[in-house]
């Protein structure tokens, strides 16, 4: 289990902070969990493509494959960082 604290980052420029789960690590895929409020997200947001970052600078782009009001399901890999 890998665990860790970032920001969702919203089309509109917002930055949500966060915990994250990720129950899979293998290679460059992730899936896991987003623990965060999720009331102030707009849920059609989720049909598309979202980013994490990490604290660690990592970049997750992912997909949101179940949702609550605390938490967000989600599925997505490793976004190399740009030069």
């Amino acid at each position: 289990m890998h665990t860790g604290t970032g920001h969702l980052v919203l089309r509109d420029g917002r930055r949500l902070p966060l915990n994250f789960q990720f129950g899979s690590n293998f290679d460059e895929v992730r899936s896991g969990y987003l623990h965060l409020n999720t009331t102030c997200i707009d849920p059609a947001s989720y049909g598309d493509r979202m980013e994490l970052v990490c604290e660690d600078g990592t970049n997750v782009r992912f997909v949101v494959t179940h949702f609550s009001d605390r938490y967000l399901a989600v599925s997505g890999h490793i976004h190399p960082q740009a030069a």
